[in-house]
């Protein structure tokens, strides 16, 4: 399977994506236009490739715009029209999935290695605090 990386302005060939079923790493969506593949940059791709039926996924470009803004930036593709349940998926099976590991990781079920995060809103509301980390299966953190 074809994966675009960086599909910042995957959203101008949708169809084509779609049609040959490559999937698309969008993103950085927190970021300026601050280079040539970036002047079209806008937080309606994700939501746009999306609908056209392409498997996405959301990245944040990590190191350069750190690993933990991950939720913020599903949060800006939600404000671009992509629903909640969606954004969820773009950043954790659908990656997963991308990159063939989708049956150790990238969802919770039995035989599956997580490490799970327990927030006290929805982490796509920008008004959340983690409650709970979980590592291995043991408590590493709580509020």
């Amino acid at each position: 399977q074809f994966v675009v990386v960086h599909g910042t302005e995957g959203y101008r060939v949708t169809e084509l994506l779609a049609a040959e079923g490559v999937g698309v790493i969008t993103g950085p969506i927190l970021t300026d236009r601050s280079k040539p593949e970036l002047a079209g940059l806008t937080i309606e791709n994700p939501a746009r490739l999306a609908k056209a039926g392409v498997e996405i996924a959301i990245c944040t470009d990590h190191p350069v715009i750190p690993i933990q803004y991950l939720p913020i930036c599903a949060a800006l593709a939600v404000r671009g029209g992509l629903e909640p349940e969606e954004a969820l998926a773009a950043i954790t099976i659908h990656p997963a999935r991308l990159a063939g590991l989708d049956k150790r990781v990238g969802s919770l079920e039995p035989g599956k290695d997580a490490d799970v995060v327990i927030w006290d809103a929805d982490p796509l509301s920008l008004d959340y605090r983690v409650y709970c980390t979980l590592v291995d299966g043991r408590v590493v953190y709580q509020a």
